[in-house]
């Protein structure tokens, strides 16, 4: 009877183990959240939107109605007849 005791032992100590080397990692390994998360901008242009923030320019000044569109407006609305019109004008 005490074999069987030692060998269901030693099987529950080494199926603690393995499971000890599997979930160990997960836990105390802590995921940097900050390289995961999206960023608010995109790179590059998108022709005809001149809305979308662009991380290729800085931070956008205050956009006021009337005003001087920002670079960004200005190279996205190139080509588009009445998209800078719709950009300084619009809401």
């Amino acid at each position: 009877m005490s074999s069987l005791r030692i060998r269901t032992a030693r099987v529950l100590a080494a199926a603690a183990a393995v499971l000890g080397l599997f979930v160990a990692p997960t836990v105390l390994i802590d995921p940097p959240a900050a390289q995961h998360q999206a960023q608010p901008c995109y790179n590059g242009i998108t022709p005809g939107n001149p809305w979308e923030t662009s991380c290729n320019f800085g931070p956008r000044p205050p956009k006021v109605r009337g005003g001087m569109p920002d670079q960004n407006a200005v190279i996205a609305c190139r080509g588009f007849p009445g998209c800078l019109s719709a950009y300084i004008n619009g809401p």
